[in-house]
């Protein structure tokens, strides 16, 4: 049985180019062809396997259709971006809402038709410009996760402190070299301990030196 397939694309000219890549693969069945987002929405009750989708629409963004279908649940279509928009942030904010593949308008017909099935079988069709933006978004989501893992810093007289414990200061007597009251050693105590995630003295140094705070 093919796949039904649905074009939301506003120029007739694109939208018939998109149809005969469509028509061309013998596993595709070209449903229908919308011009508006309203015309796509009219078409989310009709058993549909994958709208092929551009952004900018007279009526609103593509990416509205498209957190529409997600929101529905259930047995969704699947969902390939077919725009000339290819900036990094109408990128993101579609997949991020739930595309399976965004392609930039510079692929010819017969390609397209091939880049729905995939996009059917589970795969997700980028063009390169496209893939770079996702991997550095990817990088950038790593990097930031590391970053909040991170224990978070020390003040310069919590380091003060910190050197001074490992010289085997006591607080009492870390307190008289540093000229403030043993109260408030054992403030700046806790506030160690909670930013470098130990529970005692002996943690803190070891966690400490690890991390490059400490030094022998």
């Amino acid at each position: 049985m093919k796949a039904n397939v649905v074009v939301v694309e506003d120029d007739p000219l694109v939208a018939a180019h998109v149809g005969r890549g469509v028509a061309a693969h013998d596993g595709l069945s070209l449903a229908a062809i919308a011009g508006t987002l309203a015309g796509a929405r009219a078409l989310l009750e009709e058993k549909v396997d994958l709208f092929i989708l551009d952004l900018g629409l007279p009526d609103g963004s593509g990416i509205e259709l498209i957190e529409e279908i997600r929101a529905r649940g259930g047995l969704e279509p699947k969902i390939l971006v077919l725009s000339v928009l290819g900036d990094q942030d109408t990128v993101l904010a579609a997949v991020l809402a739930g595309a399976d593949g965004y392609l930039l308008k510079d692929i010819d017909s017969l390609d397209i038709g091939q880049q729905a099935a995939n996009a059917l079988t589970g795969g997700a069709p980028l063009s390169p410009s496209i893939a770079a933006y996702v991997l550095r978004h990817l990088r950038r989501q790593r990097e930031d996760s590391k970053s909040d893992d991170a224990d978070p810093p020390l003040s310069p007289r919590e380091i003060e402190l910190l050197q001074l414990l490992a010289r085997g200061y006591s607080n009492r007597q870390a307190a008289a070299e540093l000229e403030i009251s043993p109260y408030t050693i054992g403030d700046h105590v806790k506030s160690i301990y909670r930013k470098l995630r130990v529970s005692n003295r002996g943690e803190a140094m070891v966690r400490a030196f690890r991390s490059g705070l400490l030094r022998l």
